[in-house]
């Protein structure tokens, strides 16, 4: 395959952008749950107001808010350093148990705070779209602390994850060829001239940026070469090149010839038309839908390829066009744990539960952050949904609305209180149609069948009005406990 042209004048044109005219509270509704986690009537109201364009571009260009979400404590570089001096020096084999306990204690202790930290930043910040696509490498690099064992490179990789999320995917490549957590994740700190391993070579190309079948077993091998020599500094934490260890000499690869390093290997591969084909088709199924046509796996390849791979641009284009306010597309989703437990509580208006509710529960829901189940990260889609995650979903709900859900911080003394008097005003509840076109569109975002509206309402009839918040709870927790809840 050739490369594209770039004159950026065809290769646009499937996708053509949303009219004015057809911006409503469903199109802007759909808008925050895939390009963030949801969002309240009045912010939905917000943004139909500033039209399709402006709305757009109020997710994409929001600023960094890193100064709101200080990093929970962790176990730095140097501390840990001295961990494994200790335990070196240790005299009996007891002493160097009861070293590695306590580290080991620290490190479970800042993981879990890890994950409620990340959850939290994905719960309030004023970057949603930043956050979704962090979660969106995230499970592109698919690295998990069960073999990194170290929170703090977790952390640093999802800084790296974030800092890039939205600017040339070539640059957050080379970036992640040389993250601490993925340079262990792949055994790249093994890599030396005289044994060059192929974990990372193989991933690179077959899991973040080709696909498998558009390489050969000759260019996995030479360009592991390119990649020996990676190192991270025990005492710092910080990448280090080691010339002593790297293979220096003539590599070939992708039709060139010459003393290639990682960089000039990570060049050569986005430079294949078919590297903008694989990341322009898991985006696609991300953030638009799991069955793509063709024609728009061939558009948002041939986008990607001319503004130079450029993901903020890119979303840009797909967050404006028709296709992605399709009916086809809009509400059709299956929401992944994390997007269901963060958009639920937004929707509810109430803080994340609490440490030990989230650590159990993101479990038994499928989706445990820092530790995705293999190296192909989460399958998504129709995986999510099994028979006891469904039920859980279903308890979970339940459990946030009870009145008894502890909060983050709360230590066990402190509950979410659902603001029940903003979700169901006074004046909304002396009437069934009033009552339930409102908690419709907080609940769903979309109007639903005939067949779906009868049951709510026959549930409302046997109940007096105006309805009292006790009703208001079970019906929403009936809302909750449908398919349609499960769906995006």
């Amino acid at each position: 395959m050739q490369p594209f042209e770039r004159d950026g004048v065809h290769l646009h044109e499937m996708f053509s952008p949303l009219s004015e005219k057809h911006w409503d509270r469903i199109k802007a509704a759909h808008l925050l749950n895939r390009a963030g986690f949801g969002g309240t009537p009045d912010e939905i109201g917000r943004l139909v107001a500033l039209g399709p364009e402006r709305a757009v571009d109020s997710l994409l260009d929001a600023g960094p808010d890193d100064e709101f979400f200080p990093p929970p404590s962790m176990v730095e570089p140097a501390v840990r350093f001295g961990f494994k001096q200790r335990e070196k020096t240790a005299v009996t084999e007891d002493e160097k148990k009861e070293i590695r306990r306590q580290l080991r204690d620290l490190d479970r202790v800042s993981m879990r705070e890890l994950r409620l930290w990340w959850l939290n930043r994905m719960r309030y910040s004023s970057s949603p779209l930043r956050e979704k696509t962090t979660l969106f490498w995230h499970g592109h690099f698919a690295t998990s602390n069960q073999k990194v064992n170290d929170p703090w490179m977790m952390w640093v990789q999802n800084e790296t994850l974030r800092l890039g999320a939205l600017g040339k995917f070539p640059v957050l490549l080379k970036e992640m060829s040389r993250d601490p957590a993925m340079i262990r994740w792949l055994d790249l700190g093994k890599s030396r001239r005289e044994h060059p391993n192929e974990n990372f070579a193989r991933e690179l190309m077959e899991l973040f940026s080709l696909g498998e079948g558009h390489y050969t077993e000759k260019d996995i091998q030479e360009s592991a070469r390119a990649f020996t020599g990676y190192r991270v500094v025990p005492e710092s934490g910080a990448f280090r090149f080691s010339r002593k260890d790297s293979d220096l000499g003539e590599k070939v690869f992708f039709g060139e010839t010459g003393f290639l390093d990682g960089d000039r290997i990570i060049d050569l591969i986005t430079a294949q038309p078919q590297c903008a084909r694989f990341i322009g088709g898991k985006l696609w199924k991300f953030f638009v839908s799991e069955d793509p046509p063709e024609e728009a796996i061939s558009g948002i390849q041939r986008l990607l390829y001319s503004n130079g791979y450029d993901i903020c641009e890119t979303l840009r284009t797909v967050f404006r066009s028709e296709e992605f306010y399709s009916p086809k597309v809009i509400h059709t989703q299956i929401k992944g744990p994390v997007q269901w437990l963060v958009q639920t509580t937004r929707m509810l208006g109430i803080p994340l539960p609490d440490a030990g509710v989230i650590e159990s529960s993101m479990a038994s829901l499928g989706q445990v952050l820092f530790a995705p189940p293999n190296v192909k990260g989460w399958d998504g889609g129709r995986a999510w949904i099994s028979a006891s995650s469904l039920l859980y979903r279903y308890n979970f709900a339940a459990y946030l609305l009870s009145g008894k859900a502890r909060i983050l911080g709360g230590g066990g003394t402190k509950v979410a209180e659902i603001p029940l008097g903003e979700i169901a005003p006074p004046g909304k509840r002396g009437s069934a149609d009033a009552l339930l076109e409102t908690l419709v569109f907080r609940v769903f975002n979309v109007p639903l069948s005939g067949k779906q509206e009868g049951a709510y309402l026959g549930y409302l009839a046997a109940r007096p009005s105006p309805y009292s918040d006790s009703t208001v709870l079970d019906l929403i927790q009936f809302m909750m406990g449908t398919p349609e809840y499960q769906l995006n």
